[in-house]
């Protein structure tokens, strides 16, 4: 099957659509960590409103809200979902540390076990789509 190019405009457009689906329902987005695909959650962090911006490139800049998020149980966050403000999944997909290659990065080098009672902190920036 030949691979589809698209423009940076349709890029933009695109990844601006699923920002403000991220933004619609009752409440804020969030990113959820777990420790597996369908595992043990570890993590919300919310995120700002609007959750993200797009970058010249039409990029998502994901957008942390300003409230740190507490880390609700100890492990290695292996996979998050994109949540919409009801609650339901957007979008999924690994998660690395800072120099990893998944679309979600936690902030550090370190990997990725994070710790009861710890902040949820997003690498800055944190660009997806």
């Amino acid at each position: 099957m030949p691979t589809l190019t698209v423009t940076a405009a349709h890029r933009a457009a695109r990844n601006q659509a699923s920002i403000d689906l991220a933004d619609a329902g009752a409440e804020a987005s969030t990113i959820r960590l777990y420790a597996a695909p369908g595992g043990a959650l570890l993590a919300v962090r919310r995120l700002a409103w609007p959750c993200g911006k797009l970058t010249p490139e039409g990029r998502i800049s994901l957008l942390a809200a300003t409230v740190n998020d507490l880390v609700q149980a100890t492990g290695e966050a292996t996979w998050a979902e994109w949540c919409d403000g009801d609650g339901l999944a957007i979008a999924a997909g690994a998660v690395t540390d800072a120099t990893g290659d998944g679309p979600f990065k936690l902030a550090g080098s370190a990997g990725t076990l994070i710790y009861e009672g710890g902040l949820v902190l997003l690498a800055t920036p944190a660009l997806i789509g």
